[in-house]
């Protein structure tokens, strides 16, 4: 079934038989027959049509992910050093910020050797979804107070961190009309912030979203509007004044969480867990 999820892959990502059939060098009877018995195989269906092109159902959304993760482990077991290396691979999940934060305490680990670590950088979204289907072992991601936990799944500690108003403009005005710079709205960080604004009953005037803190921090550099992120991704900016804080009534922060899948290779008492939530608990809220 190998070549059947390889191809499955490729259907995914071009959402259209003919054209992957074409770059394969295949017919598309031999493609949709590769397809049918994939599905037969998990007894589902992965594509729906809609005029021309082919869309994901959800589980076959979740074998995208699965799959993925299939071949790197496929190609793994053709490698003769790989297959010579007695130590598991730990995959680890992380929101873009903590992964900068955490950056030396997974390159000291990688560099001694101690553990072999797989790491993913994603949305807390995606991210979520991967621990669910088992792809990591755990995650580090923004809360999300209406995620339901699987029993499998454990929430092993929360952090937090405070999100800092910036821009290269002083404003002044009333909070409601400052112009706000934010995380895009459905995001966890953005669900969080939204919360703060309803409890003082205000209704921020929004000048742009984005799910790129690196597009929001320009902005802000601009002096577009004012924008919410975490101190250190700042830091120098505010030291060489490209950015100010801004002095407003409401302070924010963020909650994120540190998630384990039980059925993996990490356990609460496996000492690279253990490691984990020291670093994360020295890291300024």
């Amino acid at each position: 079934m190998i070549e059947e999820l390889k191809r499955f892959l490729l259907v995914a990502q071009e959402g259209n038989l003919t054209r992957t059939a074409e770059k394969i060098f295949i017919t598309q009877s031999a493609l949709t027959q590769s397809i049918h018995r994939l599905e037969k195989e998990l007894h589902t269906k992965l594509f729906i049509q809609k005029g021309k092109q082919l869309q994901l159902t959800n589980e076959g959304k979740s074998l995208v992910l699965l799959g993925e993760r299939i071949l790197r482990l496929w190609e793994n077991a053709h490698d003769a050093q790989i297959r010579q290396i007695q130590k598991p691979t730990y995959t680890i999940g992380m929101f873009d910020n903590v992964a900068l934060r955490l950056g030396k305490f997974f390159q000291n680990n990688m560099l001694s050797n101690k553990y072999k670590l797989e790491l993913t950088i994603d949305s807390s979204s995606k991210l979520l979804t991967q621990l669910q289907l088992g792809t990591l072992d755990a995650t580090i991601c923004i809360l999300n107070k209406n995620y339901y936990l699987p029993n499998y799944i454990t929430l092993l500690q929360i952090y937090s961190e405070k999100l800092i108003p910036v821009s290269s403009q002083s404003f002044s005005s009333k909070l409601e009309t400052i112009p706000f710079i934010l995380y895009n709205k459905g995001s966890h960080t953005r669900t969080q912030i939204d919360e703060i604004f309803i409890q003082k009953n205000i209704r921020p005037t929004i000048y742009a979203e984005s799910t790129s803190v690196t597009f929001m921090r320009e902005l802000a550099l601009l002096g577009y509007g004012v924008a919410l992120l975490p101190k250190n991704f700042v830091k120098l900016d505010l030291d060489q004044g490209r950015l100010k804080i801004q002095k407003l009534p409401i302070q924010w922060k963020r909650t994120y969480a540190l998630y384990l899948n039980n059925t993996g290779l990490l356990s609460l008492t496996h000492p690279l867990t253990i490691s984990l939530q020291k670093e994360l608990k020295k890291l300024p809220a």
